[in-house]
């Protein structure tokens, strides 16, 4: 598995006070499309965090599951890249500041379905209209590239999103 770590803010490992553990995935369907997902004014590859006691399959299925009511078929039960994330001076859910390291398993997978089902929502995706939609590989590109340069977690979810995107099509072409 190929792994991109990503540290801008030069965060030294020892220097982190706070790690998460999350799973992503790049879901097509027979239209050679892909699930991006919206959700407070962010885009992202459907996923999020890996719950105590799951694997990163467990997660990943029951993350795509509750998003968008889609039973995947994996491409191999193996992320195909690991990207660790630094973050320095994140501002956690709670307001806390913290320097963060997000490490984010991304897998590859497919689906038969053409359109998305919301299924199991928590209230705040319910509130902030979570949605996910079908888009070719062109288009996520721009719309990633437009993101709200003002709110952090747009801004490290578009860069990552964008460095695991090319390399998903670089791995396809060769």
């Amino acid at each position: 598995m190929k792994e991109i770590v990503i540290n801008k803010g030069k965060l030294k490992p020892d220097e982190v006070t706070h790690v998460v553990d999350k799973v992503r995935i790049i879901l097509r369907n027979d239209n050679d499309e892909f699930v991006l997902s919206h959700f407070e004014r962010v885009y992202f590859l459907p996923g999020g965090k890996i719950e105590l006691g799951e694997t990163p399959v467990d997660a990943i299925k029951r993350e795509v599951m509750e998003e968008t009511n889609i039973h995947i078929l994996l491409d191999d039960i193996e992320p195909f890249i690991l990207v660790k994330h630094y973050l320095r001076d994140y501002e956690s859910g709670d307001g806390e500041i913290v320097n963060r390291l997000v490490n984010t398993y991304y897998f590859t997978g497919f689906t038969s379905k053409e359109d998305i089902e919301y299924f199991n929502l928590t209230l705040a995706e319910k509130k902030d209209d979570l949605r996910a939609f079908f888009i070719d590989m062109e288009e996520a590109k721009e719309l990633l590239k437009e993101y709200n340069k003002e709110n952090p977690k747009a801004t490290y979810l578009a860069v990552e999103t964008l460095k695991v995107l090319n390399e998903y099509e670089d791995m396809n072409v060769n």
